[in-house]
Formats: C-alpha cells, sequence, structure tokens
C-alpha cells in the first residue's frame, strides 16, 4: 500500500472539527517531571497538559466481562474477555457494529498482590560509568545485558504509601543484583506514574536513576533463579552500543536511555 505523501483537504477540516469538539487534541511539550525522590504522591490528572484533559487513563468504553486465571505460578495467565465499543471508521462497517461481539485475550500478570516492577541504573559520578547486569534470560534463551530490576512484592517489600514502596523495592534490588546501596536517587517518571510494561501485561515499570552509591559487603541474597553477573565501568557510549546491537533486553534499554537523558540535564555527561 503506497504511503501518503500529505493530507487530503477533506481530512485536513474533520481533524480541524474533532479538534474544536475535544475528539483530537493537540500535542503539546510535556515538562520533564524527573526529579529527587519524595514523599508526596500526586494524582495522575495533568490539567495544564492539553495531551491529558482528564488525567492519563483516557476515557473509552471498553467493558470488562470476565477475567479467568488459565495459570499461576511466578506469575501467571488470565484469560480476560471484554467488550469493544463500537467504532465510527471506515473498517468496521455496520454489520460488524450490529453484532455483540467479545473479545479474548491472555493477559500476563504478577503473582505477589502489585502490579509494579522497578528497574533502577546506577551511576558513578567520578568515573563518569554506569554499573550494569547481565544475566540469563528464559523468555529468549540468551544471556543479555540490563539493569537491575525486579518486581514490586507485597511479602517484602513493605512501606506507607505505594511509592514509598516502590523505592523501598528498587532500593532492595540494586542492593541484590549489583551489591550497591544509598546514593542520591530520582524517579524517572513523572511523580507517581509507572509505564505499563506491554500490551498484554498487567505489569507497570518505575524507572530510577541512583548517583554514587556505595558498595555493600554482604548484600542481600539473589532469588533462587538468579544467576547475576555485575558489570562495573560501562561507559554511556557503550551502553548505547548494547542498545543498539540488541545486547539489552527493551526495558532495560528504555531505563538507560531515561537515566542517560536525566544525566545530561544534570551535567553528569
Amino acid at each position: 500500500m503506497k504511503r501518503w505523501r500529505g493530507f487530503h483537504p477533506f481530512i485536513i477540516i474533520i481533524c480541524h472539527l474533532l479538534s474544536i469538539f475535544g475528539v483530537i487534541y493537540p500535542a503539546a511539550a510535556s515538562s520533564n517531571g524527573s526529579d529527587r525522590i519524595t514523599p508526596r504522591h500526586q494524582s495522575n490528572a495533568s490539567p495544564t497538559n492539553p495531551l491529558y484533559p482528564t488525567g492519563r487513563d483516557r476515557p473509552h468504553t471498553y467493558r470488562i466481562i470476565s477475567d479467568k486465571i488459565v495459570y499461576s505460578g511466578w506469575r501467571r495467565v488470565i484469560r480476560r474477555t471484554v467488550s469493544p465499543p463500537k467504532h465510527v471508521h471506515p473498517h468496521h462497517y455496520d454489520d460488524y457494529n450490529s453484532k455483540n461481539h467479545l473479545i479474548d485475550f491472555d493477559i500476563i500478570d504478577q503473582n505477589h498482590g502489585t502490579n509494579g516492577a522497578v528497574i533502577i541504573f546506577a551511576w558513578n559520578s567520578t568515573s563518569k560509568t554506569a554499573t550494569i547486569v547481565r544475566e540469563y534470560m528464559p523468555g529468549c534463551h540468551r544471556v543479555l545485558g540490563g539493569l537491575a530490576a525486579g518486581l514490586v512484592e507485597d511479602e517484602k517489600h513493605t512501606s506507607e504509601g505505594n511509592g514509598e514502596r516502590t523505592l523501598v523495592a528498587a532500593q532492595c534490588e540494586l542492593e541484590e543484583e549489583c551489591h550497591l546501596a544509598g546514593g542520591m536517587w530520582y524517579r524517572l517518571t513523572e511523580e507517581g506514574i509507572s509505564v505499563p510494561m506491554d500490551k498484554y501485561v498487567v505489569t507497570e515499570i518505575t524507572p530510577y536513576l541512583v548517583i554514587d552509591p556505595h558498595h555493600v559487603p554482604n548484600p542481600r541474597p539473589l532469588d533462587d533463579e538468579e544467576d547475576i553477573e555485575i558489570l562495573t565501568g560501562i561507559s554511556p557510549a557503550e551502553i548505547m552500543q548494547m542498545i543498539r546491537e540488541g545486547d539489552m533486553n527493551l526495558v532495560g534499554g528504555w531505563g538507560a536511555l531515561l537515566a542517560l537523558a536525566k544525566l545530561r540535564e544534570l551535567g553528569e555527561i
């Protein structure tokens, strides 16, 4: 199919009318809300950003009809049945919308009381290098680079407030996987915001940057299935090369890119 080389004038008029009635929202540059960790938990709403007029969770008319657990282990698989909305769209015809359609999705969920996860980029301001990890990843059956990361678990990461519990989880994972603690911590998303890991995954990830953590001689033990190699002295150029060459998993690469952007903002690189 040929690509459009420009908008038809009629389409431009329609888009303009939709924007007037609030169906299409004009894009706006979002402010960089990355900042030091504070106990304050803010709302998801961003009234000053027209991209999110009612908050991050956009209104929709999809309805969950049922959730059925079809497998339960360390993670669980949920068969989610959803009723989709009717669409005013050239590819959704009247005969389609006249039927009562239900859609089944296989959703990957956690089995630890929360849907949260954390990922941590550790930075040494003296050497201007990072500490990352390399480990076996069973999904792709490869040994790849990545960042310290883990699930937020009710039984392990207890504190007051969900935001604080996320930070506790990040600190625990950094100690377990990189043998590091302390330092100056920065959340790399807006306050109170976590990011969905994937279209079909319930897990939402909160990324962190920590600057100048210290070595822990007797760290928390790894989980039984983990076999992690700690890599120190990794330069930003080497990290970018790993990302481009596919030697780092997608979530690790995403967290690393956010951290490098924050380090540039702080004048570290």
